[in-house]
């Protein structure tokens, strides 16, 4: 006996409750809870190429056991003079992206002394690589092509000078094209980033945890068989 299109949309529904199950696992940042030897590993911390941040490293830390309510979480501790000009930053690698496709961003935030914003970036091969190198323009790295920035997308900031742990996450869809130089450009790469800043000449702290990026699944309705006429 053949299923009903009733039953076949009895059954699409029930695997799509169980596929985000176990598509949740599959976090893209590679290090998203900075776990191992080199907490890290994945992640950039310096910026040569942009005035602001090419001093940064040293004011990305990992919080000292027991200083972030008992979690493993990185800090930015800025010193005096800094949280109210550039303030300090943090970014995962580039790792690839499908265009057209939507996906969920959770961070987990603390920011205690200040404030943050949090993106996530698509990037496109630059057509120019020889152009300068700025907050938009990265140069070659790890196997990958210069790069240049074709969408952003910002998530609603987490509450300010807050000190407990709050969730930041926001959905969005990765355009299929952007016009590059004039031309239509796939997306290629994504990353994720944190700015930690407040309007402050004192020194500050915020921590920050288990940075998720999930690609979304279509919905059930989407797959859901039609009847025939």
């Amino acid at each position: 006996m053949q299923p009903t299109a009733t039953a076949l949309a009895a059954i699409v529904s029930l695997v799509l409750t169980i596929a985000p199950a176990s598509g949740e696992a599959r976090n893209l940042l590679p290090n998203g809870n900075f776990e191992g030897q080199d907490p890290l590993h994945g992640w950039l911390t310096v910026f040569p190429d942009e005035a602001f941040y090419k001093d940064n490293g040293p004011y990305v830390k990992m919080a000292p056991p027991g200083e972030a309510g008992g979690r493993k979480a990185l800090m930015l501790d800025l010193p005096a003079g800094l949280a109210g000009n550039q303030g300090g930053k943090l970014e995962s690698v580039p790792v690839p992206v499908e265009p057209g496709a939507t996906y969920h961003l959770e961070v987990d935030c603390m920011t205690w002394d200040l404030s943050a914003r949090i993106h996530a970036e698509a990037w496109c091969t630059d057509p120019h690589p020889e152009q300068k190198r700025t907050i938009s323009r990265r140069a070659p790295a790890a196997g990958r092509p210069a790069l240049i920035m074709g969408y952003r997308a910002q998530v609603p900031s987490p509450p300010g000078n807050s000190k407990v742990w709050t969730t930041a996450s926001r959905d969005f869809t990765v355009p299929r094209t952007v016009v590059v130089s004039g031309k239509d450009q796939a997306p290629e790469f994504i990353s994720v980033k944190v700015v930690s800043y407040g309007a402050t000449m004192a020194a500050g702290k915020s921590y920050f945890a288990n940075f998720r990026l999930y690609r979304v699944e279509s919905k059930a309705a989407d797959l859901t068989p039609k009847a025939k006429p």
